[in-house]
């Protein structure tokens, strides 16, 4: 059974995609919508092709065929300097080590990505300080001074800065300690409705996973719903 609609007008819609890496299917007419407020965890083993994913409606990678649609925008169409302006103005993306620059602050480390987009400049440093609060993130003169939960936490800031339509994370919660790692995951996944954004998450902790709207795992190259006494093991 594949992944059905999750609304009329989703910010992530996949039809159809196809990819393969040395003629082994990774998706196989795999389909996925996301609705804006929702939340939806993809779980799978390593290998399955849950990065892959990711990297795909990032840009970063072409699948063979099939659609992947974030807003008004067909991915799979679009050129290289569109592809990297959709990236920068539409979708925030939160790695599971932060991917912050450690020798910068971290408001500097989320201002730079309003800094890098064509229209999200003007007050950059004061929208960036503002969030850092929001989330309790303390000031500091380097990112190497923060805790791993405040470090992610910077990351969620910088991923927000440009007000994106859909949140991508890969692993978020991977890095870190059980009681970080709760704290994490219950700001992430509170941030759809708070924010108007869909999340799609990818994990392999099934606690975290629990927390979203919708539960899936990547089987054979298709989403299907994932077991929900696998999820609540």
């Amino acid at each position: 059974m594949s992944q059905s609609d999750a609304g009329p007008a989703p910010v992530l819609k996949i039809d159809n995609l196809h990819y393969a890496v040395r003629n082994r299917p990774l998706f196989d007419n795999l389909k996925l919508s996301v609705g804006i407020g929702e939340a939806v965890a993809i779980t799978g083993p390593s290998g399955s092709g849950k990065s892959t994913l990711l990297s795909s409606i990032l840009g970063l990678i072409k699948p063979d065929s099939g659609s992947i649609r974030v807003g008004d925008a067909e991915v799979t169409r679009l050129r290289r300097s569109e592809i990297s302006r959709m990236r920068s103005e539409t979708i925030g993306t939160v790695f599971q080590f932060g991917e912050l620059l450690p020798e910068l602050s971290p408001v500097d480390n989320v201002a730079l990505a309003a800094l890098l987009s064509r229209s999200q400049r003007a007050g950059s440093h004061r929208r960036a300080q503002e969030l850092l609060d929001e989330l309790g993130v303390p000031h500091a003169e380097t990112t190497e001074e923060l805790s791993g939960g405040e470090h992610q936490r910077t990351a969620v800031a910088r991923a927000l800065i440009n007000s994106p339509s859909l949140l991508l994370a890969d692993e978020p919660t991977g890095a870190l300690d059980p009681d970080t790692a709760a704290r994490t995951a219950d700001l992430l996944f509170d941030l759809p409705r708070r924010r108007r954004c869909g999340l799609l998450l990818v994990t392999h902790d099934a606690r975290v996973a629990a927390r979203a709207d919708r539960v899936l795992s990547l089987q054979d190259g298709a989403l299907v719903p994932a077991q929900q006494e696998a999820i609540a093991a």
